[in-house]
Order: structure tokens, then sequence, then C-alpha cells
């Protein structure tokens, strides 16, 4: 007679597949950033030169801060548009940028205001001879 019971041990025949091990909890990696630049918090060297410039112009060096803030300010965003410069630095290059495109406006304004002030005193003091 057979011995039938409710748990029978595999006597190790080979006729069945061994049992697969324990699942190990093993957390998923974390996700990888497609471009590591980009995934920076800190605005680039760049961005903030371009602000300190734009400030420059218009505290003490004029034309001489601010057509370099208006350059390096628009090279920044491209380069953040462009997604090899950080995002954290775009409000920077922006402000920078544009204090320096005023500043030139202003300074072009101002230097046409005193040529035609300094032609109307040639012109002056021609007619008062």
């Amino acid at each position: 007679m057979r011995d039938y019971s409710l748990f029978h041990s595999d006597s190790g025949s080979g006729n069945y597949p061994p049992p697969p091990p324990p699942p190990s909890f093993n957390p998923p990696p974390p996700p990888v950033s497609p471009n590591p630049v980009n995934s920076g918090g800190s605005a680039s060297s760049n961005a903030i030169i371009a602000l300190v410039l734009g400030i420059l112009s218009y505290i003490a060096c004029g034309l001489f801060a601010a057509i370099p803030a208006w350059i390096i300010g628009k090279k920044e965003i491209n380069e953040i548009n462009a997604g090899r410069s950080p995002e954290a630095g775009l409000t920077l290059a922006k402000i920078g940028m544009w204090l320096g495109i005023v500043n030139v406006i202003l300074s072009i304004l101002g230097i046409i205001v005193v040529s035609i002030l300094f032609a109307l005193g040639m012109l002056g003091s021609l007619f008062n001879q």
C-alpha cells in the first residue's frame, strides 16, 4: 500500500525543479537625471557675473560694464535654454542682461543730449561775439 500524506518532501529524484529563492527587498535606485549639469541648485558663475556687471554699470563703470553684462547675460540665457547650464541662474542672467541693455540705451541718449547741448553752446558762443 502507498503512503498518502498531505506533506510529501522531495526525495531529490530530479523530477521537480528547486523552489525559487525568497525575494529580497531592495528599493529601486533613484532616477538618474538625463542631464547632470542641469540638476544643480545653484546659479552658474556667468549668470552671477552678468548680474554684477549690470549693477556696476549703474554705479561706477557705465558702458564699460553694461556692454559685457548684455553679452554675458545673453550667452548664459542661450546656455540655459540649451541645457548646458543650471536653470537656477536664468533670472540672474536675465536681470544682468536687461540692466546692461537699459544702461546702454540711457548712455547713448545721454551722449546725444550732451552732444546737442555742446553744439548749442558752441553756436551760442559764436553769436555772442
